[in-house]
């Protein structure tokens, strides 16, 4: 595979050769070694001569092969082993430019110890470099190692004290991959006593501190830090998510607390508390903190775009679209995904005309397939059920998405009272994709619901081949067997199964108490049914739990509770029939 981040062509390889490597010269078949060094002496065209931290190394064909070899293998992706290569060059030549770029492919390959190595060498060779020294330190820090790179920090300090600040936050940010967890500790905290006023420094001493549990030196650190950098967001956004990965609680009370020290921090730290609250599941508080973020900040998009997303969560669909749209206007990079919402918003407002409308505008992306579905069920109510399935068959890139699209039809079509339609889409699908498990359960039901149980049946015991221990599936396929055999033996069997998995499932408990009032175990029937139906207050179980009480003898009990329910769920089939069985006297 051909590297694209590497940025090295063979150009740079006839570089290295005629260029970097200046002071080798290829001695040819007539001419001495060393008439070509005097020659080479006298044009001035020896860097050697004029840099003495370069050596006078005779270019042989060994040097120029390792070259040649190691900057092929980094173009064709072998990369660790160009770093090696070169290595080898380096030690065999000193020369501090082959030990550089065997640092250069270590570190972009990852190898920490080729890379450490060629970098140690590459100061040794080269002891002026603040470039080697920099990175050497870095990697050290990279690899744990924080009492090795001491010389060089306090050297890297004391040449160049501007470049303070930029090592103090090396430090902090990977303090935290060091073995020796006190002994960095220690180190960073002699290092930033000198430095008393720097933030960087204190920030350097706060992470040290958060790896050995120093709470003390934390809180007395971010002290400081409010009084001589109130403005530097870095220290509080990282301490905040530290604190995040811990308790959610923990991170918004220390926010808190830095926010209200700190009035002139930037507005993305503010952002983040109602984030937090967000993520907190306090909705309500969080829409408070993001309203008054907006009052001083009214064309912000991102604070618009979360009191917008927050309105609708409160169902506040006027203010909704109206910071929504507003948050579009201002360009918010998440514009598809804002159209998508605010076709919500449409629908659920009954305006079914606006809702397309910003459907049809989302572009194609991660909204694109979710906006098609609301389209297409959009049209399928409206009765348009031909159109809808039209549109979600052209639709789909993966083998994923053609298979959830083939659901959505099927679900499409049974909304529209269209099993048969259901199924002949299923099977077609079924064909393309014949080891789908959602598929083929999903053409279980349809069976089911067309009267067809062994097709129902066949297709369930396929899936539950693929997932023999799924308690859905166990559940349907037991469900099926009581309600539409007499089989019912072999039916709890598997309810039991999925039950066993999940014990508190309101399906599974409605499965079980169908199967037993088909067993004639009327008392365990309406214990199970009610248990579900106090979790679930769904048609299809008021509808078997008023069969058990009427079996009973409860009569007026079961009348009342399908009453209720049809109330709740108008239409409801299962009811209905249940209802036609047992007619009012």
């Amino acid at each position: 595979m051909r590297m694209k981040t590497l940025n090295r062509t063979l150009p740079l390889l006839l570089v290295m050769l005629l260029s970097a490597c200046a002071s080798f010269k290829l001695p040819s078949a007539t001419t001495p070694a060393s008439t070509q060094q005097s020659a080479a002496d006298n044009d001035g065209s020896n860097v050697a001569d004029t840099d003495p931290r370069l050596p006078r190394v005779e270019l042989t064909p060994d040097i120029v092969y390792g070259v040649v070899a190691g900057e092929i293998a980094a173009q064709r992706g072998a990369v660790g082993s160009s770093a090696l290569t070169y290595l080898d060059l380096a030690k065999q030549t000193r020369d501090p430019r082959m030990a550089q770029r065997a640092a250069e492919l270590g570190l972009f390959s990852g190898q920490l110890k080729v890379a450490s190595d060629a970098l140690e060498l590459w100061v040794e060779l080269d002891p002026s470099s603040q470039t080697a020294r920099e990175q050497l330190f870095i990697v050290l820090l990279r690899s744990g190692k924080l009492a090795e790179s001491q010389p060089l920090v306090e050297d890297l300090l004391t040449r160049e004290p501007e470049r303070a600040r930029a090592i103090f936050v090396q430090l902090a940010r990977l303090t935290s991959l060091q073995s020796d967890k006190q002994g960095a500790y220690q180190l960073v905290s002699q290092l930033a006593e000198r430095y008393p006023d720097l933030p960087e420094a204190r920030f350097a001493l706060i992470a040290v501190a958060a790896e050995v549990g120093d709470n003390a030196t934390i809180q007395h650190e971010f002290d400081r830090l409010a009084v001589i950098a109130p403005k530097w967001d870095l220290p509080v956004a990282w301490q905040t998510d530290r604190l995040r990965h811990q308790s959610n609680a923990q991170a918004l009370s220390f926010l808190q607390q830095e926010l209200a020290r700190r009035p002139q921090a930037s507005l993305e730290l503010k952002m983040a508390y109602p984030r937090l609250l967000v993520s907190s599941r306090q909705f309500e508080q969080s829409r408070i903190e993001f309203e008054k973020l907006l009052k001083d900040n009214p064309n912000n998009p991102d604070l618009l775009y979360g009191a917008g997303l927050l309105a609708f969560q409160f169902r506040d669909f006027a203010v909704a679209q109206r910071d929504l749209v507003a948050a579009l206007n201002q360009h918010h990079p998440e514009a598809d995904f804002i159209r998508f919402t605010l076709g919500q918003i449409a629908e659920e407002q009954g305006d079914t005309s606006q809702a397309l409308n910003w459907y049809e505008m989302v572009g194609a992306g991660q909204q694109f397939l979710a906006a098609q579905a609301r389209i297409a069920l959009i049209d399928a109510e409206a009765g348009k059920l031909d159109q809808a399935l039209a549109r979600l068959a052209t639709l789909g890139s993966t083998e994923d998405e053609k298979i959830q699209l083939v659901l959505l039809q099927s679900q499409i079509a049974r909304s529209s009272k269209q099993p048969a339609r259901a199924y002949e889409l299923l099977s077609k699908a079924v064909q393309q994709h014949p080891k789908s498990p959602d598929l083929l359960y999903e053409r279980a039901l349809v069976s089911d619901s067309l009267g067809h149980a062994a097709n129902a049946e066949r297709d369930l015991r396929l899936v539950l081949k693929a997932k023999p221990n799924d308690p859905q599936v166990l559940n349907a396929l037991g469900y099926t067997l009581a309600n539409r055999t007499t089989r019912y033996q072999e039916a709890l069997g598997y309810i039991n199964r999925a039950l066993k998995a999940e014990p508190a499932n309101p399906m599974i408990l409605d499965s079980l108490g169908w199967v037993q009032f088909k067993l004639g175990h009327l008392a365990a029937a309406r214990q199970a049914l009610e248990q579900s139906y106090a979790k679930l207050p769904d048609a299809e179980v008021a509808a078997h739990l008023g069969e058990v009480l009427w079996q009973q003898g409860h009569k007026d009990e079961a009348r009342q509770l399908w009453d209720n329910a049809l109330r709740a769920h108008p239409g409801h089939e299962v009811l209905l029939d249940t209802l036609r069985r047992h007619p009012q006297p």
